[in-house]
């Protein structure tokens, strides 16, 4: 879930983690293998679509049942829909979109700023952001409110969806930030929402529903809010290219303040919008210190010489596919209607250079990883009893994957210790205290014997789930397991949400899974597309299970990134590994097969 470089800071925190949200990934396949991952973006008899697939448990077809762009209904005063009049911006591949310049903006008195942009990946449109403030008073005191409203309409497997978020603070006029908010759209009429207010040097913060309880972050001294942010560049007027300034933010989706470093490069002189002519603008980089072992890409701001108000900025990011660009203009043309939305499958996943029949009953698969642009690559993928990094070469960044098949208990010489409570209590992801779950668990678990061992209920509730379940459609970005337990549909991240509080409301602890997944391709070349699915602890080890498969295991095209328990976390942080594969662009080829 602002001005240009916060804009970038911020906007990438909102959308990018939207964007990387599980997805179980491939273009219509043949249909000749009866353990491949089926996905149709169409329903059957559309053009593009799958013709009807044999009843045959191990597939999963996965087509979208929406109609029409979903808007979502966040509370408050910002837009949620587009409107509907006006056209499509005419596309150009200098400055992204073709789009008027902002002008003069006609604000009431109380308004201190308010900018608007349209968003563009590779010039096509994805959305717009909203960013101001505002003077407010209470009991006598003199207040600045900031609000930052982000909406990108894509396409998911064919399926427009709508990925929203909204930043505000509470300010003084001094810049000391009072009142932090955070609203996140997951899940379909769902909303991530933390409040904080700053005592001393810790954000004290609350949460909506069941994210009460979200924990409390440390707050150092000179945190800089959306209100102030844009001040900054005129602060800093004055500046020799090479001169930096750094600063400490909040970024929202992760509930942690970090440090933005913002760097002068020198001036230009360019023509952002057609028929203006070109004027002289300041172009700045700024780089966000990275959060365990990732960090956004840096982005390049260019701001007005005379005003400092931010005009541009542009990053690179492969969640989405290519350059993303936000230019500022009017509101009416920021708010134009997505004609052409992003397909983010083909930004999201990994193409292999062959096809592996049978991956998913099969026994092991050496991937040959390149990952040039990773600081340190062999750490991408962990290493546990079903996956390994081997051969590699710290130079050239390559590395072996090793990954092997899991299908359940195996005797081991030194298992491992019980898990603690984080694996077993409810929280506000995997919150199995809930009628629903209870319910659905009680079901999935009725026709077992009172012998019933932890890893016979943890299969039971992958192949409940995986009947129970309706795949076909894409508008959620990660719903809790509550919500899920409502609705029952939902693609890869809601049924291993639903799967693992399933487990841990019959006693099993159980973790998720974040990591790719092999899936086949027409033509013959498959992909490794992102996807989530969920671990149980069993005999001593830790166990895959795929509810999307519902096969009791898994097999070598699953490639795992990272495992989460999502104890005590109200925020996307434990999507940061993914997004880390993600900006790191590798290449993999197919080694070894068994």
């Amino acid at each position: 879930m602002r001005r240009l470089f916060r804009v970038g800071r911020v906007v990438v925190a909102f959308g990018l983690f939207a964007a990387a949200l599980g997805v179980l990934a491939a273009q219509p396949p043949r249909i000749d293998d009866p353990n491949k991952i089926v996905i149709s973006p169409k329903k059957p008899g559309t053009p593009g679509g799958l013709p009807d697939l044999p009843n045959k448990s191990d597939f999963i077809v996965i087509r979208p049942g929406g109609k029409g762009p979903i808007y979502p209904t966040p509370t408050g005063t910002q837009p949620t829909q587009p409107p509907s009049t006006g056209s499509q911006p005419t596309l150009v591949s200098n400055n992204g979109l073709a789009v008027p310049a902002p002008g003069s903006p006609k604000l009431d008195a109380d308004v201190v700023f308010d900018y608007w942009f349209a968003a563009s990946v590779d010039g096509q449109r994805i959305g717009y952001v909203q960013w101001g403030a505002k003077r407010a008073k209470k009991n006598n005191q003199e207040l600045l409110v900031g609000v930052k409203y982000q909406n990108f309409t894509v396409s998911r497997f064919g399926q427009v969806v709508s990925q929203w978020g909204e930043e505000s603070n509470v300010e003084t006029p001094e810049g000391a930030v009072l009142v932090n908010g955070m609203r996140q759209g997951i899940g379909k009429d769902q909303a991530l929402v933390l409040s904080g207010v700053v005592e001393g040097k810790m954000l004290k913060v609350t949460g909506d529903g069941a994210a009460k309880g979200a924990s409390n972050t440390p707050w150092p001294e000179g945190v800089v809010g959306c209100v102030r942010e844009p001040a900054l560049f005129k602060e800093k007027k004055g500046m020799k290219a090479g001169e930096s300034f750094g600063y400490p933010a909040y970024i929202g989706v992760v509930n942690r303040v970090v440090k933005m470093t913002v760097t002068f490069e020198g001036e230009d002189t360019l023509a952002l919008w057609a028929k203006e002519p070109a004027r002289k603008l300041l172009r700045y980089t700024t780089k966000m210190e990275p959060v365990g072992q990732f960090k956004l890409p840096p982005a390049t701001t260019w701001v007005d010489a005379e005003t400092f108000e931010p005009l541009k900025m542009e990053f690179d990011f492969p969640g989405f596919g290519g350059k993303v660009c936000f230019l500022r203009t009017t509101k009416d043309a920021a708010t134009v209607a997505v004609a052409r939305p992003l397909e983010l499958f083909n930004a999201q996943s990994i193409r292999l250079d062959r096809e592996i029949v049978g991956i998913h009953a099969g026994r092991s698969v050496v991937y040959k990883v390149t990952a040039a642009k990773d600081d340190d690559p062999a750490s991408l993928f962990p290493a546990d009893d079903r996956q390994q990094v081997k051969n590699l070469d710290a130079k050239a960044k390559t590395f072996e994957l090793h990954v092997t098949a899991s299908r359940g208990p195996v005797r081991v010489a030194n298992p491992l210790p019980a898990p603690g409570k984080e694996f077993t209590e409810s929280n506000y992801f995997i919150n199995w205290d809930d009628d629903g779950v209870k319910k659905h668990a009680a079901g999935a678990l009725k026709l077992l014997p009172a012998t019933a061992t932890d890893w016979d209920k943890a299969v039971a509730v992958e192949k409940w789930v995986k009947a129970n379940m309706r795949a076909f459609e894409f508008s959620q970005a990660m719903a809790t397991a509550d919500n899920v337990a409502k609705t029952l549909s939902g693609d890869c991240t809601e049924y291993a949400m639903l799967s693992a509080a399933m487990c841990r409301a019959v006693g099993v602890p159980s973790r998720t899974v974040l990591g790719l997944v092999y899936a086949p391709a027409r033509d013959g070349k498959p992909y490794l597309a992102y996807h989530m699915w969920f671990e149980v602890f069993a005999e001593g080890q830790w166990l895959p299970l795929d509810a999307t498969l519902g096969r009791g295991g898994v097999g070598p095209g699953h490639l795992k990134i990272a495992d989460h328990s999502w104890f005590e976390e109200k925020t996307f942080a434990p999507l940061l590994p993914v997004l880390r594969v993600l900006s790191a662009k590798p290449a993999v080829t197919v080694g070894k097969v068994e």
